[in-house]
């Protein structure tokens, strides 16, 4: 089968044209993330000075997630038919105007509506970049741009909270040095840290704009193959590939958690006395500890194999989440970041995987959309509950829910035929049922699976 069918070889292009393509992304997937991942706590920061409730801090985060949610999967059908690379400009674009918008909000209003457009930036740079990663370039080298690719982000988000401490640390300085005066337009210490993101999509814009654009092959008509049918019966057909959904319900544990610890951190950092740049270095020791997972994934995917790593890497989350409550210890805090980090870094770039290397190329994009809306659904639903729980129960409570969510999710994954090899689903209505094969792990690859990054992992 050619590679319009089933999850194969790109369409071959000149070593020069691919490979400018991938460094331009890299730098534009460090860039966008280390902006984004700057921002995310720090909306949380605005809203309670804007006097939000734990209800409505949650609502305002959910926010991030709301257009994702619905335009997901309609998304990846576009890029599939159009091609990747206008996507991404598109995405920039709407990153920095989101974060513009966040950075001179005076309304948790306003406040949510640049998150929401920051939100539905990024989704669309997720399914753009991780189509197009898996679509450009020699198939033996996918592997190795996807690690690439997993490792730059992970440095964004690394990156991302040390740079709002040290940002939101010099507005604070200034405003105290001028009697008090903040930056214009905005009445808070953390606008700074959205202007920079607003200026990092500015440049991710330019950058993109210099990506090789090249529309997607036309394959040949297939009665029962997605690009055919309804967006209803292609989600269907996606959802029906073995597996499939036990990969997205893991997937949605790992990033909803991710999500909460960054949403609520700070009221927990808030209500213990830590600063403020205590909290971003915390969660920028988590950031560094997922990096640290997964350049080491391939080598314990080899010891113990994909269902048990996952299993036992979101207990270790889990566990290390329940304790959360019961520490004041700063140095303990720190540690318990790193098992998190350990813990919660290996999920999403093994189930991108399993959605990326079994869908036919001209559904791939499809089919990451379906996985994304799963996860935007969640964190659209997820942190509105927690801050539910959170006003009636206090803060202790979103850790221990959030630690049996993980339990759920390491049950799911030790059921999940991660190390099977796929085999055709029956559908009686198709005569043809092309489904794409695993792809061969290389030795020495950076990551034996795909990497992602999508905010936050």
């Amino acid at each position: 089968m050619s590679d319009a069918t089933v999850g194969g070889p790109s369409t071959a292009q000149p070593d020069g044209d691919w490979r400018r393509g991938f460094i331009l992304q890299l730098l534009i997937a460090g860039i966008s993330v280390t902006a984004i991942q700057a921002g995310r706590p720090m909306v949380t920061y605005r809203s309670l000075e804007l006097g939000a409730t734990p209800l409505e801090i949650g609502l305002v985060v959910s926010a991030f997630s709301i257009l994702p949610v619905l335009t997901a999967v309609a998304i990846g059908r576009w890029i599939d038919r159009i091609g990747e690379a206008w996507f991404l400009v598109a995405a920039m674009a709407m990153i920095a105007s989101g974060s513009l918008v966040t950075a001179f909000a005076g309304t948790l209003l306003l406040l949510a509506v640049g998150n929401a457009i920051t939100g539905f930036g990024q989704i669309t740079s997720l399914v753009a970049g991780q189509t197009m990663i898996a679509n450009r370039g020699p198939r033996d080298r996918r592997e190795d741009r996807y690690g690439w690719y997993s490792t730059v982000a992970s440095l964004g988000q690394l990156l991302g909270p040390a740079i709002a401490a040290i940002l939101v640390g010099g507005a604070i300085a200034s405003a105290a040095e001028i009697g008090g005066i903040l930056p214009e337009g905005a009445d808070n210490p953390v606008a700074p840290v959205f202007l920079f993101g607003a200026l990092a999509g500015a440049v991710c814009v330019v950058l993109a704009l210099m990506l090789p654009r090249r529309r997607p092959p036309r394959p040949a008509h297939v009665e029962g193959d997605a690009p055919s049918m309804g967006l209803r019966a292609a989600t269907s057909q996606v959802l029906r590939r073995p597996g499939m959904v036990s990969a997205m319900l893991v997937s949605v544990t790992v990033i909803s958690s991710v999500d909460v610890l960054i949403a609520y951190l700070p009221v927990y950092g808030q209500a213990a006395g830590l600063s403020v740049e205590t909290v971003a270095i915390l969660l920028s020791v988590r950031a560094g500890a997922s990096l640290i997972s997964r350049i080491f994934m391939t080598r314990l995917i080899d010891v113990l194999g994909r269902t048990r790593l996952l299993t036992i890497s979101m207990v270790m989350a889990g566990v290390s989440v329940a304790a959360l409550p019961f520490i004041t210890s700063v140095p303990v805090l720190f540690l318990l970041m790193v098992l998190i980090g350990l813990g919660l870094g290996l999920g999403q770039p093994m189930t991108i995987a399993w959605v990326a290397n079994r869908s036919p190329r001209n559904e791939r994009a499809l089919a990451l959309g379906v996985r994304l809306t799963g996860n935007r659904a969640a964190l659209l639903i997820v942190p509105t509950i927690m801050g539910a729980i959170a006003g009636a129960s206090g803060i202790t409570a979103i850790w221990l829910v959030l630690a049996a969510f993980l339990g759920f999710g390491a049950n799911v994954a030790r059921r999940a035929p991660l190390d099977d090899p796929p085999s055709r689903p029956s559908d009686p209505t198709s005569p043809v049922q092309p489904v794409a094969q695993p792809e061969p792990s290389r030795p020495g690859s950076r990551t034996g699976m795909p990497g992602e990054v999508e905010l936050p992992a």
